[in-house]
């Protein structure tokens, strides 16, 4: 069980990094904007391993999840402008 919390653990800030690197974009290019299809993505794929991570470890809390359903919630009910 300490080796799947350790490795959700991790997806998290990996997750940041590529996300950043990926809206880096190439040396030769320009900068890439968020948008809200880049924000769902880091969205969902920051809740889903944290909600692992917090059941594993049995501090999954009523309130906890509500936050995270409203948070994830928000980021796809959310149209672009």
């Amino acid at each position: 069980m300490m080796y799947v919390s350790i490795i959700l653990a991790l997806s998290i800030p990996l997750v940041l990094f590529f996300g950043y690197k990926n809206r880096q974009g190439a040396k030769s290019d320009d900068t890439k904007g968020i948008g809200w299809q880049f924000i769902r993505y880091n969205v969902l794929c920051i809740s889903l391993p944290l909600v692992g991570l917090l059941a594993i470890n049995g501090v999954l809390t009523g309130e906890v999840a509500t936050v995270i359903a409203g948070i994830v919630g928000y980021a796809f009910g959310k149209t672009g402008d």
